[in-house]
């Protein structure tokens, strides 16, 4: 029996979409199983009171609670959270990737 699962768990690694897996470092409290997504860097400018997101305006102060290191696992991206996953949605999270390291 256990010769037959094997070739299941890979078939089942294989077919299953890779952003299946998109949300396994998002802490809970930010993302809720579905507000997080990658944003390309030119949609977050470097302010001189924290970060703004272009397409909604909102400022990120470098102090706020919501703003968050990406883990190196996820790449070296911006990662932002919104209210029900919007583009347009209140921030929930910004993940920042750690710059020249």
């Amino acid at each position: 029996m256990q010769h037959l699962l094997r070739p299941a768990a890979v078939l089942v690694l294989v077919l299953v979409p890779a952003g299946a897996f998109a949300h396994d470092w998002y802490p809970f409290t930010c993302c809720s199983n579905r507000d997080c997504h990658p944003i390309a860097a030119t949609e977050v400018t470097a302010g001189p009171t924290g970060w703004v997101i272009r397409r909604t305006g909102e400022v990120i102060g470098y102090d706020d609670e919501r703003l968050m290191p990406t883990p190196k696992r996820a790449g070296n991206d911006f990662h932002l959270c919104t209210t029900d996953g919007k583009p347009d949605g209140k921030t929930i999270c910004l993940f920042v990737p750690e710059f020249g390291s």
